[in-house]
């Protein structure tokens, strides 16, 4: 009779800690996926945030080039007169 009952014990101790152990992994596979999620929207926003720098960077560097092609014109023209 005390074989059956350590038996039952046991078996529920195990379906316990099978239990727990299955909890506790779906919530750190929950926890990994919202960190993930979060990580890869920083860097789309990141990404986004850094084309546009680049984008007005290349803006800026055509705006000086013009205006410097339009001086070096203006000199070549004054010094060709």
């Amino acid at each position: 009779m005390a074989t059956n009952k350590n038996n039952t014990n046991i078996e529920k101790a195990a379906n316990n800690a099978i239990y727990v152990a299955s909890s506790a992994n779906d919530y750190m596979l929950d926890t990994t996926e919202q960190l993930f999620d979060f990580a890869f929207g920083l860097k789309n926003k990141s990404l986004d945030i850094t084309t546009k720098i680049l984008k007005r960077g290349l803006q800026i560097s055509a705006t000086q080039q013009e205006f410097a092609f339009d001086l070096l014109n203006g000199l070549k023209k004054k010094i060709s007169k």
